[in-house]
């Protein structure tokens, strides 16, 4: 056996060198949680957001359709309206950060200005039809409903000014 002063040393520089590799580890696994998005084709990015953009905008704008028309309930429009929020807002988070170039920067700001109207116009018709079931004023109701057309024309606005500035 190895004499009680070469065990301690030996020991210390184990316990030594735990101690710099854990703080290593540590000051390595910091936990970045921003979503990073790399994209290199920013046209067929962007034909991908309008294309995904227009399945969510053709089942909000039936759906809602539909409850006015009285063909489905509150609650199931309630449901697909919060979902297409949520999908719109996707669409916005990765606009933002993709990092477009300088001459995509136009097209990709139009296109984040339409799906900014587009989640307006999402919260004006759930206002709607909680107006509805409320049975609110018939003054309120044609107002929102006005609002609810100007916005899907700003909407509508907006993806053609996008598309018209692609480089």
């Amino acid at each position: 056996m190895g004499s009680k002063r070469g065990v301690i040393i030996t020991v210390v520089i184990l316990i030594a060198i735990t101690i710099a590799s854990f703080s290593v580890w540590i000051g390595n696994n910091t936990t970045n949680t921003e979503m990073t998005i790399v994209v290199t084709d920013f046209e067929n990015h962007d034909a991908g957001i309008v294309d995904r953009h227009k399945i969510i905008s053709n089942s909000i704008s039936e759906s809602f359709d539909r409850f006015m028309d009285g063909e489905i309930e509150i609650s199931d429009y309630d449901k697909i309206a919060k979902a297409g929020s949520s999908q719109n807002n996707a669409l916005l988070i990765e606009l933002k950060s993709s990092g477009a170039p300088e001459e995509w920067q136009e097209t990709y700001v139009n296109r984040i200005l339409s799906l900014k109207a587009f989640g307006e116009y999402i919260r004006e018709t759930m206002v709607m039809i909680h107006l509805i079931e409320s049975e609110g004023e018939e003054v309120k109701r044609i107002e929102i409903l006005n609002n609810i057309e100007k916005l899907k024309d700003e909407t509508i606005q907006y993806a053609q000014m996008a598309d018209s500035s692609k480089p």
